[in-house]
């Protein structure tokens, strides 16, 4: 595919004095690809937990990825590296503690054989991950640490998206899992620069608790830094149906809607792609899933809307 424009660059804070000296403060790396004629909004990807933006480029099996496809519909696409993860480096004195590596047996069970342990009754309908074994050895090397708190990574992520939004211009935002509170955090910093927001199976809902934190600030862990309504434009939440954060985000779009927000529930089994679980922009149906998602931006980017 051509692009007018590819590149990236690190965002960081303000260098950090230490008593073994002066280290890069908090830093994230921000990748982007421009189409010919784009459009004048952008799409913003957010990775998840321990993963990091690549997910979005290229599948596990090595087919191409969400960003592909909004490209192709004409939309600047930028992907983050969230601080600490990816292309940038987790350095604990700058960014805190941080949670071990992840295990084969602790992530496969939930994210790529939902249907051998039946860890939660939906659980049984997973059938898109793809089948080749590379691919989940793929998604295991894709997987790092991240912060031992879910506060300290909305912090990271409100430290950077003043700067963020600088390159982005007006974006929409598409968060996956945990990315979910950094989004609604840059939203709240962001206000009228962040045109919508479609969270795939956001973490949380209010006083959720995390094994790394409390929900105690509605969809988020903490109060926000940003002075901004994080949920004033429009937004969707995706699940897939046979992931176990089905009743989760149910819980989340309640909460919305009972704040008379503008919120959408994609629920992909509803929409006739069916068989998902939690990380499914690597599965076998990613183009289709894109699809879904491409059309509810589509629909609220007519001249009406305030996309």
């Amino acid at each position: 595919m051509f692009v007018k424009d590819f590149g990236g660059t690190f965002l960081t804070t303000e260098p950090y004095s230490t008593p073994r000296g002066t280290l890069p403060g908090i830093s994230a790396f921000l990748q982007w690809y421009i189409p010919p004629n784009p459009k004048q909004t952008s799409i913003t990807f957010i990775h998840g937990g321990g993963g990091q933006g690549a997910e979005f480029v290229t599948t596990s099996d090595g087919r191409k990825g969400w960003v592909h496809v909004f490209l192709a519909a004409g939309y600047p696409v930028f992907v983050l590296d969230r601080p600490g993860h990816g292309r940038s480096f987790w350095n604990e004195e700058v960014l805190g503690d941080v949670t071990p590596s992840p295990s084969y047996e602790k992530l496969l069970p939930y994210f790529v054989t939902p249907s051998k342990g039946a860890l939660w009754p939906e659980a049984v309908k997973h059938t898109q991950w793809p089948r080749n074994e590379d691919a989940s050895h793929r998604f295991m090397a894709s997987q790092g640490p991240m912060a031992s708190d879910l506060v300290v990574s909305q912090r990271h992520m409100e430290a950077i998206s003043s700067q963020l939004l600088t390159f982005t211009g007006r974006t929409a935002l598409v968060c996956h899992s945990a990315g979910g509170p950094c989004a609604w955090a840059m939203s709240a910093i962001g206000g009228d620069m962040i045109a919508a927001i479609l969270a795939v199976e956001p973490l949380g809902y209010p006083d959720y608790e995390h094994s790394l934190g409390r929900f105690a600030n509605g969809l988020a862990p903490a109060e926000f830094e940003g002075k901004n309504d994080p949920y004033a434009c429009p937004i969707a939440i995706v699940t897939g149906e046979a992931s176990w954060m089905r009743d989760a985000n149910s819980k989340a779009v309640t909460f919305l809607r009972e704040l008379g927000k503008d919120v959408e529930h994609i629920r992909l089994w509803e929409r006739g792609v069916f068989g998902n679980g939690h990380m499914m922009m690597s599965e076998s149906n990613s183009d289709e899933i894109a699809a879904v998602m491409l059309d509810w931006f589509e629909s609220i980017s007519k001249p009406d809307c305030v996309f």
